[in-house]
């Protein structure tokens, strides 16, 4: 099997971990997404011939030579991979296509002015969106060879005007100068055989990424790399361990996640300084933490993409809480073939703003999703555009997810991108909600085999009548939470609607998470109660 081949494979069978995944939940599709697009592209080598403008292919068809990067997938994946052009918005979210056709747009961030700058991982460019002229510039790589893609994960800005991504097929470290327009490359430092730089972060001069194969993270001198020097250091984990993203917390401890799909998740905490190094178990049930940040209280909070849930860790007391989304909508997974029996939303990457808000990006679910720690309300916002391709969408129209990977927060803006669409766009955290939604009691005791009766308090916020339906979601098999079928319209006042919780005789004691949702057809709105059972 090739390198790149390989990279695929890993990177489908751990996401979990990389583009879409909602396939792996079908019998009938045994290998990923990922890995057919390498191997269609090995076969069309083999099978095909340049005839002028169009690929004549001896078996089968006749295909147009577009010109633009959707050549490098055969005519059949191009829609799967490429969307069909076009933008949309909701009240919190405009979209902005990309010029060139098929781009596959990952990593994003802002500059120093405001500009908008991401990652094309089918051209190996790096583009700029003035989000006041509301133009796009794409700038060429003359150094990129590849005809394929390669899932650029990481990006950074740096104070000298420079951005620096990675990229992963080619196992480089990149550099575009803003000021001269010219792009660098590296090496990626170490002789590891399945190196795979993802994640970039950076911390008093040093780069630090997580090697998500190689078993390792890199700590990479920023200044001698602009002097064209390599001095780097590595955090080794055992072999056939992933490692998740770095997070650095106030007194400069490095922390990150290395662990092995459905076996280990490990908690590492190590500061180079003082030579400490420690380890935390985490529960079995975390498959693939892959987003990893550090809230301004001090606590860990870890992305799992295996499933819909994120987790909290606390350095001091050593606890772990788990705390689950809202169900995906049906438009997000389609189940044309009733095949998907739990949908999951796969939280991946997280982040927090200045005001203390942790964001991250529900690959499954189609959504972007802020979660306040302190009132433990989550808001989750649906991302307008939707391509079919990676959903069991059969005849339902309006379905499928945009594959939203990479975002970044700007004061009161949080821009991302949408791989399978093409598209970038920008939340605006500043439009206000239809509603407010709180509990009557948000620490509930239940005794085992017993069941109790809570209230929802909504209050609009808008003159608009609204029509509401409550759902609940939980994390526990022992827990039910029963909410009123019937819709509940809204005025201008205050509404109260009865939620009841039932636990099992046969369930474990202890503390839980449950959320209670309202979805409309742009934002879900919740809040968590902790259910206590005795």
């Amino acid at each position: 099997m090739k390198k790149s081949n390989t990279r695929y494979f890993v990177v489908g069978f751990s996401i979990l971990i990389a583009v879409v995944t909602i396939f792996t939940i079908y019998e009938e599709i045994s290998v990923s997404p990922v890995d057919n697009i390498s191997n269609s592209i090995e076969e069309s080598k083999e099978g095909v011939r340049m005839t002028g403008q169009i690929i004549e292919n001896f078996e089968e068809e006749v295909v147009e030579i577009t010109g633009t990067p959707a050549d490098n997938y055969p005519p059949k994946d191009r829609d799967q991979h490429c969307g069909i052009p076009g933008v949309k918005e909701t009240p919190f979210i405009k979209e902005f296509e990309i010029p060139t056709p098929c781009t596959q747009p990952l990593s994003i961030i802002t500059d120093s002015n405001g500009k908008v700058w991401f990652l094309q991982t089918n051209t190996g460019n790096i583009t700029m969106f003035d989000p006041i002229s509301e133009e796009f510039i794409e700038y060429e790589n003359d150094l990129w060879n590849l005809k394929a893609v390669s899932m650029m994960w990481g990006i950074i800005y740096t104070e000298d005007n420079e951005i620096w991504f990675t990229d992963e097929i080619n196992d480089f470290l990149w550099k575009f100068s803003i000021s001269d327009k010219t792009y660098s490359k590296f090496p990626f430092p170490g002789d590891v055989k399945n190196a795979f730089p993802q994640k970039i972060g950076y911390y008093e001069g040093y780069f630090m990424i997580n090697d998500f194969t190689g078993s390792r993270i890199v700590v990479v001198n920023h200044k001698d790399l602009d002097k064209d020097t390599i001095t780097h250091s590595s955090i080794s984990t055992p072999n056939g361990f992933f490692t998740s993203q770095t997070a650095v917390d106030n007194d400069g401890n490095v922390w990150f996640v290395m662990w092995k799909y459905q076996k280990d998740a490990i908690l590492v905490k190590t500061n180079s300084m003082n030579q400490e190094f420690e380890q935390f178990s985490l529960p079995l049930k975390i498959n693939a933490p892959n987003g990893v940040s550090i809230g301004p209280s001090g606590k860990i909070w870890i992305a799992d993409t295996a499933s819909s849930s994120f987790f909290s860790f606390n350095p001091e007391d050593r606890k772990v809480v788990e705390f689950i989304t809202s169900e995906p909508p049906v438009w997000t997974f389609g189940n044309a073939s009733g095949l998907i029996k739990t949908p999951i939303s796969r939280p991946y990457w997280n982040a927090f703003d200045s005001d203390g808000n942790m964001w991250f990006n529900q690959q499954t679910a189609n959504r972007l999703a802020v979660f306040n720690p302190t009132t433990e309300s989550l808001i989750e916002y649906e991302i307008p555009s939707k391509n079919p391709g990676w959903s069991d969408c059969g005849e339902m129209t309006d379905c499928g997810t945009s594959q939203s990977f990479g975002f970044t927060i700007l004061n009161d803006q949080v821009w991302f991108t949408e791989w399978a669409k093409n598209n970038i766009g920008v939340l605006d955290k500043t439009i206000p909600l239809f509603l407010t939604m709180t509990l009557d009691e948000k620490e509930i005791e239940i005794k085992q085999g017993q069941k109790k009766e809570i209230f929802v308090n909504i209050m609009p916020e808008s003159n608009q009548e609204l029509d509401v339906t409550l759902s609940g979601n939980t994390n526990s098999e022992s827990i039910i939470v029963n909410t009123i079928s019937d819709v509940t319209t809204i005025t201008d006042e205050l509404v109260r609607i009865p939620v009841t919780i039932i636990i099992d005789k046969d369930a474990h004691k202890g503390n839980y998470k449950i959320l209670i949702t309202t979805q409309f057809s742009d934002v879900a709105i919740s809040t968590y109660a902790t259910i206590k059972i005795i």
